[in-house]
């Protein structure tokens, strides 16, 4: 099907300057489109919409002959060139047909197969370790909901199979110390590690799912950019996953999962109260590409009859990525230890 965009556009007069404000729309009943992808044919620059559909865009070094793109999952394509771009401009995108969803999922797949489609196929998708990531990194620390630790750095990403390098400007956008330090198991490594999902995840899954040990399961079809991508649900007792597939490819396009029995024992003074983890890629010349992760650990601590709440919150965006270190990313920040404390 061809694409389709629908533009208005609120100032008449040509853009010159590198910003621009977008905002992106449902066209059936103009609500604000949140998780959009803004980017670009040729550029590796990635911007997404906020719960508003607002989007900055920055148009520096891209050529005026480039195209921007905004997709979201369950919608058409919308694409503009660069040189007719304005300085404030309302996209409207449209749903995907059912129609030409159910001319389309037409398989003998099930659930189970379509994840060791996943695991057969994983290291072949698995294109993360050839970038560098430029990403807005954001680490928030709650101490009994009334002592916090906060920081917003903008850094460099560059990922190995179990392993994480990171490096800075060494400076912070923002910071706010508590003056309490956090318990020692706080390592962002241990949460990034995880981005290589085909054995700590895809393939407990596949175990779930053939061995019947879930108590609701369903696979469905719908479309993201130009492909088609399947959406894959378990439930179990104690936890929900969701996974988004290439439907030709079998890459992973987004992950998520969380528990749902609170207050569960996770070590010896440790009870787990709520886990949250989400990977989310985006489309770019035929690839998936890392666009952000998150993850939410709560947890409560009893050391001598006294109780600790400590909620954890991790927010990585990918602002862009290329396959050439970032220059002015130079100093090493050390991924083994609480980020926090490279920055002092």
């Amino acid at each position: 099907m061809k694409k389709l965009f629908y533009l208005f556009t609120l100032f008449t007069i040509c853009l010159n300057a590198q910003i621009i404000n977008l905002k992106i729309l449902d066209l059936s009943d103009n609500l604000p489109l949140y998780d959009a992808d803004v980017y670009f044919k040729n550029s590796t620059k990635n911007f997404v919409s906020d719960m508003k559909g607002k989007v900055v865009v920055d148009l520096n070094n891209v050529s005026q002959t480039d195209e921007l793109i905004v997709s979201k999952k369950d919608y058409q394509d919308a694409i503009i060139n660069v040189s007719e771009l304005k300085s404030e401009m309302i996209i409207k995108l449209e749903r995907v047909s059912e129609i030409e969803l159910k001319e389309a999922f037409v398989t003998n797949l099930k659930a189970e197969d379509v994840l060791q489609k996943v695991y057969d196929n994983y290291d072949k998708n698995f294109n993360i370790e050839q970038y560098y990531f430029l990403v807005n990194f954001q680490q928030d620390l709650l101490f009994n909901n009334n002592e916090r630790d906060f920081i917003d750095a903008d850094l460099q990403f560059k990922f190995k199979r179990g392993d994480l390098k990171i490096k800075s400007k060494g400076i912070v956008n923002n910071e706010i110390k508590s003056g309490r330090e956090p318990n020692s198991n706080i390592l962002l490594i241990y949460y990034l590690e995880s981005i290589y999902l085909k054995e700590k995840y895809i393939k407990q899954f596949v175990y779930l799912l053939k061995e019947k040990k879930y108590e609701e399961s369903n696979l469905s079809l719908t479309k993201y950019g130009d492909s088609f991508v399947y959406e894959v649900t378990i439930k179990t007792k104690s936890r929900d996953v969701f996974l988004t597939i290439d439907k030709d490819t079998f890459a992973v396009v987004e992950f998520y999962w969380e528990t749902t029995i609170p207050e569960t024992k996770y070590s010896e003074n440790e009870f787990l109260r709520e886990a949250k983890v989400v990977y989310k890629y985006r489309p770019h010349n035929g690839n998936w590409v890392l666009k952000e992760t998150s993850a939410i650990w709560n947890t409560t601590y009893e050391k001598d009859d006294e109780k600790t709440d400590l909620d954890m919150n991790f927010s990585i965006i990918v602002n862009d990525y290329n396959t050439q270190s970032f220059s002015e990313f130079n100093k090493s920040v050390n991924e083994k230890m609480d980020i926090r404390k490279s920055f002092k």
